[in-house]
């Protein structure tokens, strides 16, 4: 009796094994999106009745649980030894504040619309590439980059009623801006860890950040903490479970198959959204929302993509950055 509900686990744990490695990363990848997905979507729950600082303190200390075995793996604490602790303070208060912006985004404005302005954060690494680190961008991706904001204008419809909404606190507006905030940022700390990962990594650059982001965090916490309940408890211990995993997912992904194809499952991120959005909060994209994203989704296939190709990008450690910030 005790065998029968093992079977199938066994037979597609098998069938899993067996497959080959570009397939195993695809699945990874979706897994990974879906698990980031419903993260995002408790974030919302939580953020009405919870502070933003009280959300990271958990997001980074579960998923440090479920790093510390990658860690050790690496080699322990040998593996944190570093040259570059300024490099390390630097890249991590910047994916600190990116956090924050990001989270306020999620809490203020429809989920789909916080997605899909999260994914101008190839734009803007590109934009800074070239001003930062003195890359050489081509006529393609340039009028890839060109056609990618033209998408985030789109979107966040930068009109007199924008900045009405700035000027009177307006909820869509405050997160649009929290949101293009936590992009860049977000941009920020991929030019930050293309400098560190050349001798750091990639356990060593997300342990020293999510270190960061719980100190910081917890510091702010312990100012406005507010005592969850049993159920919102639970929920705040499960989204930095499942955003630790999920990351973990997320480099398989990248590290057993090609960037080409396992970054545009990336972006089926916006179908969770727009499901979650739906059937709990009753939110349905505007078709400007809808149209702007398409564009940038684009957009930032093609400059990821191109920028692999060429060599700009390191897909394993970029992943890590974009989606811890």
């Amino acid at each position: 009796m005790n065998c029968l509900p093992r079977t199938p686990n066994l037979f597609f744990m098998l069938r899993l094994a067996t497959l080959p490695p570009v397939a195993r990363a695809i699945l990874a990848m979706i897994a990974a999106v879906t698990l980031f997905s419903a993260m995002n979507a408790s974030i919302k729950w939580l953020g009405g009745r919870y502070p933003v600082s009280q959300i990271i303190f958990f997001r980074a200390l579960f998923a440090m649980v479920i790093l510390l075995p990658l860690i050790w793996r690496a080699g322990g604490l040998l593996s944190l030894r570093t040259q570059r602790p300024w490099g390390h303070l630097g890249r991590s208060v910047i994916g600190v504040v990116s956090m924050t912006c990001g989270f306020t985004a999620i809490t203020y404005l429809p989920l789909a619309n916080a997605s899909a302005l999260a994914f101008t954060a190839p734009l803007w690494t590109t934009l800074l590439g070239v001003l930062v680190l003195g890359e050489k961008v081509r006529w393609r991706r340039t009028v890839a980059l060109v056609v990618g904001f033209s998408g985030v204008l789109i979107m966040v419809r930068p009109d007199a009623a924008l900045l009405h909404g700035i000027m009177t606190g307006g909820t869509q507006a405050i997160g649009s801006l929290f949101g293009l905030a936590s992009s860049f940022l977000a941009a920020c700390a991929m030019i930050s860890v293309r400098r560190l990962s050349s001798t750091e990594p990639s356990t060593t650059i997300v342990f020293y950040f999510m270190l960061t982001g719980i100190i910081v965090a917890g510091i702010a916490m312990s100012r406005e903490f507010v005592m969850p309940t049993a159920q919102d408890a639970a929920l705040l211990v499960l989204l930095g479970t499942v955003g630790g995993l999920a990351q973990v997912l997320l480099t398989t992904a990248y590290r057993n198959a090609p960037v080409a194809v396992i970054a545009p499952f990336d972006y089926t991120a916006m179908l969770w959204a727009t499901g979650y959005g739906f059937l709990i909060w009753g939110e349905v994209p505007h078709p400007a929302v809808a149209l702007g994203a398409l564009i940038v989704i684009a957009s930032g296939v093609y400059i990821t993509v191109r920028e692999t190709r060429l060599g700009v990008t390191n897909p394993v450690k970029a992943q890590t950055i974009t989606k811890n910030v």
